[in-house]
């Protein structure tokens, strides 16, 4: 009887410590939903297939490309939605691959509009339809903001729509200066904070405490 309640209390501990490393890492990976994104935008100014992103992040000042020097991959990478991203394509520049999965990406011009993600699939690992993680990068005037989507289905002929809320100098939205779009396979979790592994950890602390307290 004992030891019944002892994998109870063990159990219980356990369930509140995910829990708590659940809710840590929700609020780690909100941009918008945390207020920290800026000058408007939101998570509805993009949208994948009629659906709206999980999240955005911005508005931040510079550009944003495949490679080179504004190369967005290791930007993503800092950030706490997760490594291994892959470039995908730009409307202004030559695209890449994932895992012999090529995409080319088309925008409509303006401050709003739609576009259209076509993929090509030559490869033996990976085929569509394919459960990915996207983010798509929207630059217009001298700054850029990211949207992200977690598990999103892509068969090859995806599309979706656009509008940018930030504003230029003059104070009106810019056109599109170019729209960029990243993925990686969906199984790719997001690193945790180093405060969700204190919260892990006193979880384990309540554990070892119910242990010695029913070995005494």
């Amino acid at each position: 009887m004992q030891f019944q309640k002892l994998k109870r209390t063990v159990f219980c501990a356990l369930v509140v410590s995910g829990a708590m490393a659940t809710v840590s890492q929700s609020q780690a990976a909100g941009y918008c939903s945390a207020g920290a994104a800026t000058e408007g935008i939101s998570a509805g100014n993009v949208t994948f297939n009629g659906i709206s992103a999980n999240d955005c992040y911005g508005v931040v000042s510079g550009n944003i490309t495949g490679s080179g020097t504004y190369n967005g991959v290791p930007v993503l990478n800092a950030m706490n939605w997760g490594t291994g991203w892959t470039y995908f394509d730009s409307t202004d520049a030559p695209g890449g691959d994932l895992s012999g999965l090529k995409f080319m990406l088309t925008a409509t011009p303006g401050s709003s509009g739609t576009w259209a993600l076509t993929g090509v699939d030559n490869s033996t690992t990976l085929n569509f339809p394919a459960t990915l993680d996207l983010v798509i990068g929207l630059k217009g005037g001298s700054e850029y903001a990211l949207w992200g989507f977690d598990n999103v289905v892509l068969d090859g002929s995806d599309t979706g729509a656009f509008s940018i809320a930030f504003t230029n100098k003059g104070g009106k939205n810019p056109e599109l200066a170019h729209m960029i779009v990243f993925g990686r396979p969906s199984s790719v979790a997001a690193i945790p904070e180093a405060k969700t592994y204190a919260m892990l950890l006193a979880g384990l602390g309540l554990v070892g405490f119910a242990v010695r307290r029913r070995q005494a």
